[in-house]
């Protein structure tokens, strides 16, 4: 399992001459930061400042490796959680 984020892209379009080239598994994250899905909105902006990231992968369980969704900056800025 793994994402490709714009950081990801943009690190690779410096290390690959050949990026287009290349398969995804070459450029994505093989671990992406995650939370549990009843988490509060709260931890997942501490994590997200923390990691210094603007997306978290939201999984059912702790040791889950499945996702159920994404989570934002943006959806908990929108919320107005600060």
């Amino acid at each position: 399992m793994g994402v490709i984020t714009d950081g990801d892209l943009r690190r690779a379009l410096e290390r690959f001459p050949d990026l287009l080239q290349r398969r995804a598994r070459d450029v994505m994250t093989r671990n992406p930061k995650g939370i549990e899905a009843d988490a509060l909105a709260a931890e997942a902006l501490r994590r997200m400042e923390e990691h210094a990231i603007t997306s978290l992968f939201v999984f059912e369980r702790p040791g889950d490796r499945a996702p159920i969704g994404i989570i934002h900056l943006h959806d908990i800025l929108k919320a107005g959680v600060v």
